[in-house]
């Protein structure tokens, strides 16, 4: 009995000392919905739908009182879903609507380009006035993009690659909730199960550390997450 006790012990030890060597969380007491990474720089939608950026140690809110659905940044300059779906651009003091008369339910930059979830779940672009539908018809509850390739998740959890005309599905079987592409192009996906995974040589493989996850970004090949509670941890 003391034999089983001890093994016990030294596999809750493992197990967490493994999680923690995987995970750790974001200091200064952050909660969000929503994360979003920019160069390195973390942002999130709170817990009040309110925006703020990370500076490694404190959460700054965002000038101008926004609340968004969802947000992306470039190169400083946060782009919201606001809470009546209007998409919306940070000024350094406040808010801005964007041309064009977009509607939408997640949004995406891609280096500056941006990617739409419009109402109906369709795709969009943005060509500087007005959003573009992308072609074959492809209906999404989440976006990426990099170098101008959407990758989105359709309405049955598959994962599909535009090609310019339409869409084929990728490799590996995944299936999700969330979607995010890393600067060197990775794929990363929350699953249906909320575990994290990567995509390498036509497989989905689960990051370690047994994470689970809201929203997902990743910068340099780090996953960045929120956690079940809402609390920001870095892989």
């Amino acid at each position: 009995m003391k034999n089983f006790t001890l093994t016990v012990f030294i596999l809750f030890i493992t197990i967490s000392f493994g999680y923690a060597q995987n995970w750790s969380q974001l200091n200064g007491g952050g909660k969000g919905k929503q994360i979003c990474n920019d160069n390195g720089t973390i942002w999130i939608i709170g817990i009040d739908n309110s925006i703020f950026s990370f500076n490694g140690s404190t959460w700054s809110e965002y000038p101008g009182n926004g609340k968004a659905l969802d947000l992306t940044v470039h190169n400083g300059t946060p782009y919201i879903i606001g809470l009546g779906n209007g998409i919306w651009k940070g000024t350094t003091a406040g808010w801005t609507p964007m041309p064009g008369d977009g509607l939408g339910k997640k949004i995406y930059s891609d280096n500056g380009t941006l990617w739409l979830i419009g109402m109906n779940n369709g795709i969009f672009s943005f060509d500087g006035k007005n959003w573009k539908p992308y072609p074959g018809n492809g209906r999404a509850v989440d976006i990426a993009a990099h170098n101008g390739i959407p990758y989105i998740i359709s309405e049955d959890g598959k994962i599909w690659r535009g090609n310019g005309m339409g869409w084929y599905e990728l490799k590996g079987g995944g299936l999700g909730k969330n979607i995010y592409c890393d600067t060197n192009g990775t794929l990363w996906l929350i699953g249906t199960n909320n575990s994290i995974f990567s995509y390498r040589v036509n497989r989905w493989t689960e990051h370690p550390g047994g994470g689970k996850a809201i929203d997902i970004s990743a910068y340099n090949g780090t996953p960045y997450i929120i956690g079940l509670g809402n609390s920001i941890w870095k892989g």
